[in-house]
């Protein structure tokens, strides 16, 4: 059986770029901010590979493909993210994050789940 994955998001924004590096039953691993974008064009791709190998470890990675730094310029996050995904334990994945609120069905409205959202959350990530 396979050790579980790690998960990292990255966030860019204008004057940094958010890291939080997460394994399910254990949490957090890394909380970092980092310059808004790396320096060295295979900076990325680096660290990505360096934190799988040091857990020993796949790493899904998510990039918020919704903040500002990102949509400025695509082709060169694409770019970076493509890189970092030729590694065989990297998996990246571009995602941006449900702003405002979701329309619901009434049909649908079941009740409270927000002891569930947490559960699943601690479940997949060791968040609480």
């Amino acid at each position: 059986m396979s050790p579980p994955p790690l998960w990292l998001t990255l966030q860019p924004q204008e004057d940094y770029t958010q890291i939080l590096l997460s394994q399910s039953g254990a949490g957090t691993l890394l909380k970092a901010r980092l310059a808004p974008e790396p320096m060295h064009p295979g900076a990325l791709a680096k660290l990505l590979e360096s934190l799988a190998d040091w857990h020993g470890r796949p790493l899904f990675a998510v990039l918020d493909a919704d903040a500002e730094q990102v949509r400025r310029s695509p082709e060169r996050w694409a770019r970076m993210m493509g890189e970092a995904a030729q590694s065989p334990s990297i998996t990246v994945e571009w995602s941006a994050p449900v702003r405002g609120k979701l329309w619901k069905e009434r049909f649908f409205t079941l009740g409270d789940f927000t002891s569930a959202r947490r559960l699943l959350t601690h479940a997949a990530t060791g968040q609480r």
